[in-house]
């Protein structure tokens, strides 16, 4: 879902225990999202359809255009990326390059186009939507070959290329992938990991909260929550 911001939720604290690696521990102040997704790192937002993936995006892409950088989204042909609902989320459209991955590149055509964007040091932002389902092979017919599955990403040398990428550019790579927050992060390059929720609050209007599920080399924290306000429309 992508939302507007209204206003900050400065007053409220997230509550509760943050899992990590090591178990269960507690947060011990809160850190502004952008400082918690700091350039130089690979940030995965992960979670279902009803989780609030693409509005923590968007912040962190309006966050990095208010630093002055260039930012890039790529997803595959068809993606849910609705460019009127960034405008409305304070998102600069002109400085925004918008990629279209054909169906059959699949999630390594993916991460490959921002390889070569992050390989210019002119991004100081790449988003990679890895979360559609791969679709399956379609059945041989007479008529049409078969249609191979695309390919998907296997172990983690092509994490450690955007990561190393980051790190030499002060770029932030943020990963948009579909799993419960019981699953693993999507490999061990990964600094910072945040299944954000949204909560109802109104008509129309959400609270999300961006829960961190991990965060390699340093303390636990916790992203104070934000009111958003739903696509028009939306009950």
């Amino acid at each position: 879902m992508t939302t507007l911001a209204l206003r900050r939720m400065d007053e409220e604290v997230v509550a509760g225990d943050l899992a990590d690696r090591t178990g269960v521990v507690a947060p011990s102040e809160p850190v502004s999202l952008g400082r918690l997704a700091a350039p130089g790192r690979l940030i995965e937002i992960s979670g279902g359809a009803a989780s609030a993936r693409i509005t923590t995006a968007v912040a962190l892409v309006r966050q990095a255009q208010l630093e002055g950088e260039t930012t890039a989204w790529i997803q595959p042909v068809l993606g849910p990326l609705f460019p009127p609902d960034l405008a409305d989320s304070g998102v600069d459209l002109a400085a925004l390059i918008v990629i279209h991955v054909p169906e059959d590149r699949g999630q390594a055509g993916i991460a490959r186009a921002a390889e070569l964007l992050l390989r210019s040091g002119g991004y100081g932002l790449c988003v990679l939507d890895l979360s559609a389902p791969r679709p399956p092979a379609a059945p041989a017919s007479e008529d049409m070959p078969v249609r191979t599955c695309p390919p998907g990403l296997r172990g983690s040398a092509w994490q450690a290329r955007l990561a190393g990428l980051a790190r030499a550019h002060g770029s932030r790579v943020v990963l948009l992938t579909r799993g419960s927050e019981r699953r693993g992060s999507l490999g061990p390059m990964v600094g910072v990991r945040l299944a954000p929720r949204r909560e109802r609050r109104g008509v129309g209007v959400f609270a999300v909260r961006p829960e961190v599920l991990k965060h390699k080399g340093g303390p636990p924290c916790a992203p104070p929550p934000e009111l958003r306000r739903g696509p028009w429309g939306l009950a």
